[in-house]
């Protein structure tokens, strides 16, 4: 992205600053299963999932919303669910309005299936603490921090307010051996097809995660959102590649016992990410610490996520932004669901 239409994207969002969808809360849909960002209905065969303009960080919803984030999201969501069709059947049904998808009600398996294909995140928190087992996959010596995994592997968890690790035989045990295994050869597949979709546009896919269902008939689907921001991590390969091989050579000095304490040394060697970590690493940098009061997001803070966000979507759509939402986000949704018989 060039330094003038990044200019003209963040003076877009300082307009809109305010034109967000702060709720996704509907009268007239009945009452929602309620999650931190997004509030899903039940009607007939259908689920309705409302995404609001939130972001949430260390299990808190934020004070302050991101504009444009609900719709970008689902934009996103949409893309990487038709592309898996060729894989594997979603749940998509209808798309009625920016902030609203919705898809056929499906059996939720209550898993969520998380695939890495690197050292990130927990991962590298955890193997930096000494831990060498994830999921009960046995992990090597001599990992670092960002390194690219032998191959992406799967590594499960529950689907509950505060999710934990789970082996493949407690998936099984949950859901059966033979779905458990078929879950994870489609995690990996569909891992494998949005990496080198990721890679088309210059990104590497990290990590991400997916939830499936099945039908009455037992047939398995993917749904719920697939591969957005929200759910995965994403780099520029230029970002990873111009500073792994440095901190490879900083490790090798002897000077620091692991990347953490590099990066606290060198932050300029940190690889940025495109996700919302970016808003974790705010209020990391700004003090928080776990049971602490979590700062608030300055309007610059905001106006860098959202351009975080703007910036994903043209890569994936390979358009410039054009998600028209409107002064009144909120009047503009319930006009449509109106207008797709899904409320009075």
């Amino acid at each position: 992205m060039d330094e003038q239409h990044k200019q003209e994207l963040k003076e877009m969002i300082k307009r809109n600053i305010n034109n967000v969808l702060e709720s996704s809360m509907i009268q007239g849909l009945g009452e929602p299963k309620h999650g931190k960002i997004r509030d899903i209905y039940f009607k007939d065969d259908k689920v309705i999932m409302v995404t609001s303009d939130k972001v949430s960080a260390f299990d808190h919803v934020l004070d302050r919303c991101i504009p444009f984030k609900g719709a970008i999201l689902n934009a996103i969501s949409v893309k990487m669910l038709e592309l898996a069709e060729p894989i594997l059947p979603t749940a998509l049904a209808d798309v009625p309005d920016p902030n609203v998808i919705v898809q056929y009600k499906m059996n939720n398996l209550g898993i969520e299936a998380i695939v890495r294909g690197y050292v990130w995140g927990s991962m590298a928190k955890d193997y930096e603490t000494g831990k060498r087992e994830k999921c009960g996959i046995q992990l090597p010596e001599g990992m670092l921090r960002y390194q690219k995994l032998d191959e992406p592997i799967f590594t499960p968890t529950t689907k509950a307010e505060k999710d934990e690790d789970m082996t493949m035989e407690q998936v099984s045990s949950k859901i059966g051996s033979v779905l458990a295994e078929i879950i994870r050869d489609y995690s990996l597949k569909l891992f494998n097809m949005y990496s080198n979709f990721a890679k088309e546009k210059g990104l590497l896919l990290i990590d991400t995660k997916y939830e499936f269902g099945t039908d009455d008939k037992g047939s398995l689907f993917l749904i719920d959102e697939a591969t957005t921001p929200d759910s995965s991590r994403f780099c520029y390969i230029t970002e990873w590649e111009d500073k792994w091989p440095k901190i490879q050579e900083e490790l090798k000095t002897g000077d620091y016992k692991n990347v953490s304490e590099l990066l606290k040394a060198k932050p300029e060697l940190k690889i940025e990410e495109l996700s919302k970590q970016f808003v974790r690493d705010v209020l990391l940098d700004r003090g928080y610490k776990q049971g602490t009061e979590v700062p608030k997001l300055t309007e610059e803070n905001v106006i860098e996520t959202a351009l975080r966000y703007i910036e994903l979507y043209e890569i994936f759509t390979g358009k410039d932004f054009d998600l028209e939402t409107g002064k009144n986000p909120r009047e503009r949704m319930i006009n449509n669901l109106k207008k797709g018989n899904y409320m009075g």
